[in-house]
């Protein structure tokens, strides 16, 4: 817990914060601490993070019976790919391991909005920027594993 405070912390404090009245800063908190729960999980973290991801996002899309086994594999793939990243950036305490991480989050929301089609990417980022504009409680949770479109932008603004 120590370590994920003075994470949050480190966070928090290079440059992240200093705009958008901490928005981004809050993101990124989410997503580590998303990443954490599905770590706590051990061997059925990966499991988890798939399950949990797939359906957030079936809600919306509604992913057709061929999409269904590629949206497992994306999602079984992102989470085998965050964990060391995660890990190294938890021990750490390094910027650039923290940097890293959110660069890699934000090519994995890019790599899942490929494989959508167009109907289900607009379906998606209407839900998503819906949330940004109306309802703080849902856009919070949802961008903890995923990015609106504003939020998007602003992380590829900075990072």
């Amino acid at each position: 817990m120590k370590k994920l405070s003075f994470l949050l912390l480190l966070i928090s404090t290079f440059g992240v914060a200093q705009s958008n009245d901490g928005r981004i800063s809050k993101s990124v908190e989410a997503k580590v601490m998303m990443m954490q729960q599905f770590v706590h999980k051990g061997d059925k973290g990966e499991e988890a993070f798939w399950q949990t991801k797939g359906k957030v996002t079936y809600q919306i899309v509604n992913y057709t019976a061929e999409q269904n086994p590629q949206f497992k594999q994306l999602f079984i793939s992102q989470y085998q790919e965050l964990l060391p990243i995660y890990n190294k950036m938890i021990s750490s305490y390094d910027e650039k391991d923290t940097n890293y991480f959110v660069h890699v989050l934000i090519r994995q929301e890019e790599d899942y909005r490929k494989l959508l089609t167009p109907e289900q990417l607009a379906k998606y980022r209407e839900k998503l920027d819906w949330f940004e504009k109306n309802d703080e409680k849902n856009r919070d949770a949802y961008n903890s594993l995923f990015f609106s479109d504003w939020l998007l932008s602003e992380y590829k603004k900075r990072f």
